[in-house]
């Protein structure tokens, strides 16, 4: 005899919102990879570290740092440091009230790419406007003009992961 497990509502909000929560971690460990990597195949003359750069290590996630808040968006800062191949890896997450936009559209000689954990963001590239929910992986290129605002109805978190190589003018190095 076959038995059916029926799970309640709550169970199997929770049983999705653990998915959810696995691909994202998945998709972070996939994008981190592939910066990596981009960064490894530098030339071996861009490869010589301006600063002295970090080791692996594991960063607990209530060590990092609250780095700006404003009435609309909070930005924790967890790494922002040179590694062995890049002159500069920034890793922060940032919290967004409903209506909220970090900043007003801008543009940098850096690539970047976010992941979001919850929300539904209003990406604008270029003039091209897209949406993007939880799971959803923006990738912003170098001296492209764009910008974000939460549209949906709750809090939006997404996470930046900006990847500065050796080859960059030393303006891109500052915070913006």
């Amino acid at each position: 005899m076959r038995r059916i497990v029926t799970f309640n509502r709550v169970s199997a909000e929770y049983a999705e919102l653990i998915v959810h929560r696995y691909r994202f971690i998945r998709l972070v460990f996939v994008v981190s990879l592939i910066a990596i990597e981009a960064g490894a195949q530098a030339p071996a003359s861009e490869k010589r570290p301006s600063v002295r750069p970090v080791h692996s290590l594991v960063i607990p996630g209530d060590s990092s740092r609250t780095t700006s808040a404003s009435v609309s968006a909070r930005v924790r800062s967890l790494l922002d440091t040179a590694t062995t191949t890049l002159d500069r890896l920034e890793v922060h997450q940032t919290s967004l009230a409903p209506g909220g936009s970090p900043h007003p559209p801008h543009r940098h000689i850096h690539d970047e790419m976010m992941l979001v954990e919850r929300g539904t963001l209003e990406v604008t590239q270029e003039g091209v406007v897209r949406h993007a929910g939880p799971g959803a992986l923006i990738f912003q290129s170098s001296n492209e003009l764009h910008g974000l605002k939460n549209v949906g109805a709750d809090t939006a978190v997404y996470w930046v992961i900006a990847i500065y190589p050796r080859d960059l003018a030393d303006s891109s190095r500052r915070r913006r």
